[in-house]
């Protein structure tokens, strides 16, 4: 009987309304011009629908983000399935997180790209010729700030990308 009072008293201690009286403003705060927290105006914007939960996309994307160092030596496997937009946001979230380099760039090309931004990573020479055999239809490319790449490889990129 004493372990079924613990687990009333415990439960009495928690407040499991607290998130949710938080975002249930009241009728008239509802239209009231001022706010009286930040936390309430996310919460208004979802009562009155001028904010839609992230996609389970972006959901996605944003765990292989924070798992991409973990991903990158499996990615040519785990690339295969993914469609060629996907690819290319993963590509830009390595390159925004400073981590696009051969090991990410070269499973991720896709044949269908015709636009690539590796600025300032460390894609090297061999990594943008297999870049180039695979993108050949690439129209643009940014490889500004890539210490890693000199003019012979460049000479081949706009050899097998013809459109550049």
């Amino acid at each position: 009987m004493g372990k079924g009072k613990e687990i009333t008293t415990s439960l009495k201690k928690l407040d499991l309304n607290s998130n949710f009286m938080a975002c249930t403003p009241s009728k008239s705060s509802l239209f009231s011009p001022t706010l009286q927290s930040p936390g309430l105006l996310s919460c208004r914007r979802l009562l009155l629908g001028k904010s839609k939960p992230p996609s389970l996309v972006s959901l996605c994307l944003g765990v292989i983000g924070k798992n991409l160092q973990e991903i990158i030596a499996h990615l040519s496997d785990i690339s295969i399935a993914f469609p060629p937009h996907i690819r290319m946001t993963i590509a830009a979230i390595a390159r925004r997180r400073k981590m696009l380099c051969d090991e990410v760039i070269i499973p991720l090309a896709d044949t269908s790209w015709e636009i690539l931004d590796i600025s300032g990573s460390e894609v090297t020479d061999s990594g943008l010729i297999e870049v180039a055999k695979t993108c050949k239809f690439l129209q643009a490319i940014d490889i500004s700030r890539c210490n890693k790449i000199t003019a012979s490889s460049v000479s081949v990129l706009v050899e097998h990308c013809k459109s550049l």
